[in-house]
């Protein structure tokens, strides 16, 4: 299975926008109504309950772009809505990175002073995409597994972090899953970073079909979402990283490229 990390793909940021001018008739207006009428952007259900969101989200719906269900408009854009205020940052998490946090070669970011994470990640936002293919969402019903694009994070200005995984971004068909997680604080990444995450089992396994051959990675729980935001945001936040750039491919690559300016991890 391909599992290439050349190069940013196209985001569900870039898919749930109709246009580039979206943001502009929206998000500032979102903001300048949270504080007239002092309501927190960064609490999700006062978010998505703001008549500026409520307009933003009757455009998308018109254009029926992102997610698979409109209830999950709401969601999305109030990632994306955090993005464009925070700097829209992409990370790619390259495979060989993965593998060696995931394999416990790369020690987990641990300090001592749980402020740090407060600091490094609160009042920020982002999308972390993972190598295509590598990791595969599996539900508890006989639903099929679907391929993880990679997670929404924001961390909010009260030290919670806000996650939701995004997968089946397939080419054959429009929208993807959108699948959010309880919020968690910010302070307790360092534990999940290193506990246990899945009962009666192995974190991150799979019973897909060549799954041992191609390495593949199953995400069941919740908790193992935590423990993989904890384990990349904890290293995104700590090492150091080359500047932001575009993809420098062709606009018609497959998969398609972002547009966006993006990091490696």
């Amino acid at each position: 299975m391909a599992t290439h990390d050349a190069y940013a793909r196209l985001t569900p940021y870039e898919l749930l926008l109709p246009d580039a001018g979206y943001p502009d008739r929206h998000f500032a207006a979102i903001g300048e109504e949270a504080v007239e009428r002092g309501v927190d952007p960064g609490n999700p259900a006062a978010f998505v309950m703001l008549g500026a969101v409520q307009g933003a989200l009757a455009e998308l719906r018109e254009e029926d772009a992102g997610a698979e269900s409109s209830n999950d408009h709401g969601g999305v854009l109030f990632f994306a809505y955090h993005m464009w205020r925070t700097g829209r940052s992409i990370v790619l998490a390259q495979q060989r990175t993965l593998r060696a946090i995931l394999a416990g070669d790369v020690d987990p970011p641990n300090d001592g002073r749980k402020s740090l994470w407060s600091n490094q990640l609160g009042d920020s936002a982002g999308y972390v995409q993972l190598p295509q293919h590598l990791a595969w969402l599996e539900g508890a019903r006989n639903d099929p597994p679907e391929s993880v694009d990679g997670f929404f994070w924001f961390g909010d200005s009260r030290g919670a972090l806000h996650l939701s995984l995004v997968a089946g971004m397939r080419g054959d068909r429009p929208g993807f899953a959108f699948v959010s997680v309880p919020p968690l604080p910010l302070d307790t990444l360092p534990e999940w970073a290193v506990g246990p995450a899945r009962e009666g089992g192995s974190d991150f396994a799979t019973s897909l079909p060549g799954a041992e051959l191609d390495g593949l990675l199953g995400i069941r729980t919740p908790a193992e979402v935590f423990k993989l935001a904890a384990l990349l945001l904890g290293h995104m936040a700590w090492e150091q990283r080359e500047a932001a750039k575009p993809s420098p491919v062709a606009d018609d690559a497959q998969p398609r490229p972002s547009a966006l300016p993006f990091v490696t991890l």
